[in-house]
């Protein structure tokens, strides 16, 4: 299985909405993905930040939701009200991400 974490800024006071966002409209479409099993968000009040965590079969399969993916680009667009430098179609958004793999 792999990991990926992706650090986003949130647009000061947005932090709930990006969960509701992540919640109501993000996880229906992750779901659909190919080797997706798990996902996750944490939010860092204090310094305005989102980080998720999404779990993949393959690194096949967490590849082709990475940065440039037609994937991250609806994600980014979905939460363009909340994300501080968003670029929907580079997925500018993000300002550190992290994949590793691992065994359960």
């Amino acid at each position: 299985m792999y990991a990926r974490t992706i650090v986003a800024d949130l647009v000061p006071g947005k932090a709930d909405e990006a969960v509701r966002i992540f919640r109501e409209e993000v996880v229906p479409v992750i779901r659909e993905e190919p080797g997706y099993i798990r996902t996750a968000i944490y939010i860092d009040h204090r310094n305005h930040q989102a980080q998720t965590v999404s779990v993949w079969e393959s690194k096949q399969a967490m590849e082709a939701t990475a940065q440039g993916s037609e994937y991250l680009a609806r994600v980014v667009g979905m939460l363009r009200g909340c994300l501080v430098n968003r670029s929907p179609s580079s997925g500018r958004s993000v300002s550190r991400t992290a994949s590793s793999e691992f065994t359960p």
